[in-house]
């Protein structure tokens, strides 16, 4: 037992040192190399937990080793634009001058609605109001405004208004979301009624969106 207890500790101190040679980051903000080496690194650190008949330098020797070898990755990938783009790959724009990259959220296999709850939590409430959004290296979402979107808040200027709230997204992909029809307080029927007025097709819709002041915003498929 006491051998075991050793091995956690010896390990466990290891697995430390290991992380913080990684830049004390969280793991949503580590670049694909550093991914891949925690991964292996905790892989090899339980294999001598696991069966105390392996020597625990068969654990010691490979995690040294790949530390190593990401430190030198690191470094060389911050001199190489060609290591730098092979193993942390290139941003990808979302959003581009207002405009909607459907072919790049079909590549990055991101829905509609999840790219709207991404802008939510960023306090953007449509998908129109986005100059740029840029999916990044470390995988996190940057977003930029329209210039007209960045403005003092009423309460800087003493003027009192009414909240817009947020999009729902009530057409994704020629289809329609009854869920959040039901959430904007629409129905079919008034869905109906605004694509009649705008000589529109629901087939022809890649997004639809309208928020709790009923203001729409319709963003076309693309033809492929």
């Amino acid at each position: 037992m006491a051998t075991v207890v050793v091995r956690v500790f010896l390990v466990y101190m290891l697995f430390i040192c290991a992380i913080r040679l990684s830049g004390k980051r969280q793991v949503g903000e580590l670049q694909i190399s550093e991914l891949v080496v925690t991964f292996m690194v905790s892989e090899l650190a339980t294999l001598p937990i696991q069966d105390i008949s392996i020597p625990i330098s068969y654990a010691v020797i490979p995690i040294v080793f790949l530390l190593c070898f990401e430190v030198i990755v690191s470094f060389l990938i911050t001199k190489s634009p060609f290591l730098k783009k092979m193993f942390s790959g290139n941003p990808s724009f979302l959003i581009k001058n207002g405009v909607l990259n459907q072919k790049e959220l079909s590549k990055l296999r991101i829905g509609a609605n999840e790219l709207l709850g991404e802008l939510r939590l960023k306090d953007v409430a449509s998908i129109s109001d986005v100059d740029y959004a840029i999916i990044e290296q470390n995988g996190k979402l940057s977003v930029f405004l329209k210039k007209d979107k960045q403005t003092l808040s009423l309460s800087d200027i003493n003027i009192s208004g009414t909240s817009e709230g947020i999009a729902h997204a009530v057409v994704i992909d020629g289809s329609v979301d009854y869920s959040n029809l039901k959430l904007a307080q629409k129905n079919e029927a008034w869905l109906k009624k605004e694509l009649s007025e705008k000589k529109t097709d629901i087939e022809d819709i890649f997004l639809m969106t309208v928020d709790d002041a009923s203001n729409i915003n319709i963003i076309k498929r693309k033809e492929k």
